[in-house]
């Protein structure tokens, strides 16, 4: 579950969380230069980038997919893959083994 956390879901939520905690700096950074005028905060809702967001979001979760593959131990091609199995009374945890 933790690897499904991190390969897919914070990727794609990342740069969402990211964009609302600079969105809420810079609207307080508006507020206080401009204390009276509320169109320019208005104005700065109005041009979220869910374009450039949704991207971020892709472009993280392909990268977490491609270092997974990359850092995984690597197991030759023709390998066989060999379930978990209790042998012995103990469990033996499943393995890739040559054909």
């Amino acid at each position: 579950m933790l690897r499904i956390f991190f390969t897919y879901v914070l990727p794609m939520l990342l740069p969402t969380i990211m964009f609302f905690i600079w969105s809420a700096w810079i609207r307080r950074k508006i507020a206080a230069q401009h204390a009276s005028n509320e169109e320019s905060v208005e104005a700065f809702k109005i041009q979220t980038p869910w374009f450039r967001l949704i991207l971020g979001g892709l472009g993280l979760m392909v990268l977490g997919l491609l270092l997974s593959v990359m850092l995984s131990p690597k197991n030759p091609p023709d390998s066989i893959y060999q379930a978990p199995r209790i042998q012995n009374g103990q469990v033996v945890p499943g393995r890739y083994a040559p054909k």
